[in-house]
């Protein structure tokens, strides 16, 4: 008898996973990250539990806990998640799911090192992924779109902007073909919409954030992704000195990644920062200080002391204090910022032409 309940049990394993996967993808959808963490970890447990469970099912379950892990700015677990599966399914035998889910492994693992900065190991993983991706024998239009979209923001980056317009160019063309979902081309008009910021082109960075927003809006997205969408806005309008605006855009989108849950600490840093430089732009440095090494602090803990978006807030906070004639603590912002921009970024990198230009005002006022 028990063997036949084991049986049974083990029969019904896999569709009971992905009945609490489905579940966790549900809520993640939706922006609540506890209840979509609460069904991944059930679907963890299940898959510890049982004796013998095929690699892909153990693989689809860690990916998508590791995905949850990355909103909830959870990134070193997610990471060994996603390393984990990777490694599972190197070890199954060939098989088109397989493939799939080694796709999508490989698209996360590349994410997570880019989020942390690590760029090398960003791009041999996505490399792979899209290589894996486009030799399939029944290829995935939409999982290449995902592969070619982390593939554009990485090469966004490290300033290789030609590259990351033509994986954008790649990503519009499947979604045309294919007849993509508001939230996909709102994710693509918002990629397009931080491109084209950092190229300095303001207006077109403007136009692609608000096309973004009207498309999520027509997604029904939850907050946080709509937040996003008019974070990047707030940006591209503060950018052209439209001060009261974006501040106002960026407050609703702080306002929202603060009441998430759980809340989302990464973006809400973002927003202090890009708040800061409007503060400081509107001759507030108090307000703009404070709102920098809060920035600062957040991001910190976060992503680490060596991380770039670090080295980003300490030059822009070093600016502040240079504006202020406070020259010590400015050189120090510059230098450690420097230091990180060195470490991180190909030789050239816009970022660390910036700052040495700083430390230069600084060094030779004149």
């Amino acid at each position: 008898m028990v063997v036949v309940r084991a049986a049974v049990r083990d029969r019904w394993l896999p569709w009971r996973v992905a009945r609490r996967l489905d579940l966790a993808r549900y809520w993640h959808r939706h922006g609540d990250l506890d209840e979509a963490a609460r069904h991944a970890e059930h679907a963890l447990r299940l898959v510890a539990a049982a004796g013998s469970v095929p690699a892909t099912v153990q693989a689809d379950a860690a990916v998508t806990a590791a995905e949850i892990d990355r909103d909830r700015d959870d990134s070193a677990v997610g990471r060994t998640r996603l390393e984990h599966a990777v490694q599972l399914l190197d070890a199954a035998p060939p098989a088109a799911r397989r493939a799939r889910v080694l796709v999508r492994a490989l698209t996360g693992l590349g994410d997570c090192h880019r989020r942390g900065g690590r760029y090398p190991q960003a791009s041999a993983a996505l490399q792979r992924a899209r290589a894996l991706a486009e030799a399939s024998d029944a290829p995935d239009p939409m999982q290449l779109a995902a592969v070619l979209t982390v593939l554009g923001i990485t090469a966004k980056e490290l300033g290789a902007y030609e590259q990351a317009a033509r994986c954008y160019a790649e990503v519009d063309a499947i979604y045309r073909e294919h007849a993509a979902a508001p939230g996909d081309r709102a994710t693509l008009q918002h990629n397009l919409a931080g491109l084209a910021h950092a190229q300095r082109q303001y207006p077109q960075a403007e136009s692609h954030a608000r096309r973004a927003v009207e498309l999520r809006g027509r997604a029904a997205a939850a907050q946080v992704e709509f937040a996003a969408d008019l974070a990047v806005l707030g940006a591209a309008i503060a950018a052209q000195d439209r001060h009261d605006e974006a501040r106002e855009q960026l407050r609703r989108a702080l306002a929202s990644c603060a009441a998430a849950r759980p809340p989302r600490r990464y973006e809400v840093a973002v927003q202090l920062h890009n708040l800061a430089a409007i503060d400081q732009a509107d001759g507030r440095p108090d307000d703009a200080e404070q709102g920098y090494r809060r920035a600062l602090a957040v991001k910190e803990q976060l992503l680490g002391s060596e991380h770039p978006e670090v080295g980003l807030v300490c030059n822009n906070l070093g600016t502040l204090l240079h504006d202020q004639h406070r020259d010590s603590e400015a050189r120090s912002c510059y230098l450690r910022a420097l230091a990180i921009a060195e470490r991180v970024y190909p030789a050239g990198h816009p970022t660390t032409t910036a700052v040495r230009h700083n430390l230069h005002r600084l060094t030779e006022p004149g």
